[in-house]
C-alpha cells in the first residue's frame, strides 16, 4: 500500500466507496443495523485512502481483510 492520502473525496470517490461497501454488506450478508457497519466502512475508506482506487480491487482487499479477522 502507498502512502495515505489526504485529499478530499470527490462524489465520484464517495460514489466508489459507497458501492464497495453496499458489495461487502450483500457478500458477507451483514444486515443495516449491524455493529458491523462501521468497522467495514472504516476499512473500504482506509484502503482507498492508502491508494486502493480500482473498485474490484478495493473489494477484494476488503473481502480478504474481513476474512482474516474472522
Amino acid at each position: 500500500m502507498t502512502k495515505w492520502r489526504n485529499e478530499p473525496m470527490l462524489p465520484h470517490h464517495v460514489e466508489l466507496c459507497q458501492r464497495v461497501f453496499d458489495a461487502t454488506r450483500t457478500a458477507r450478508k451483514i444486515a443495516p443495523e449491524s455493529d458491523a457497519n462501521d468497522p467495514v466502512a472504516a476499512l473500504v475508506l482506509t484502503l482507498y485512502r492508502h491508494g486502493v482506487r480500482e473498485e474490484e480491487e478495493l473489494l477484494r482487499r476488503v473481502l480478504l481483510a474481513l476474512d482474516e479477522e474472522s
